[in-house]
């Protein structure tokens, strides 16, 4: 299954729930009211996922664009208000034997080692989500950023 066969299954707008995962609080998860609209561009050769959310109140928003290869190869770019500033991550993978969409990129974390950002699209029944999770240089793998939604 291509990406655009994917994504052509949860083209449209979207309500949801946005969960944000901070270690370092108790309890860790924070969430808040999200939406999402996903819409094929470039003539149909990638995908645009648009969502918004919100982190103490104050809101925000990010985009991923999907794209794939004749080779079968995925690859995205993403950037998020809160997560990557003013930072474009490019990451690269494949579509999986469910039709998930799974891409791994990286981003600097001075002073140390550069981390790891695996980002899964999926569609579930009556919906999609979009899960990230951190992955650190010793390769430990953990839950970051999850979107679920909804048809608006």
């Amino acid at each position: 299954m291509s990406v655009p066969e994917i994504l052509e299954t949860v083209q449209g707008d979207w309500t949801g729930t946005s969960t944000l995962w901070l270690p370092w609080l108790t309890p860790p998860e924070r969430e808040s009211a999200s939406t999402a609209t996903v819409e094929r561009v470039v003539g149909g050769k990638f995908a645009a996922v648009r969502y918004t959310w919100e982190h103490e109140g104050q809101g925000h928003e990010g985009l991923l664009l999907v794209g794939q290869t004749k080779a079968g190869e995925v690859t995205a770019s993403w950037v998020d208000s809160w997560h990557m500033s003013a930072k474009i991550m490019f990451s690269t993978g494949s579509v999986g034997e469910g039709g998930a969409i799974s891409v791994l990129g990286s981003f600097e974390a001075p002073p140390g080692p550069d981390w790891g950002w695996r980002t899964e699209l999926r569609a579930t029944d009556g919906g999609f989500e979009i899960v990230m999770h951190n992955i650190s240089p010793e390769g430990e793998e953990s839950i970051a950023f999850r979107n679920t939604y909804r048809r608006a």
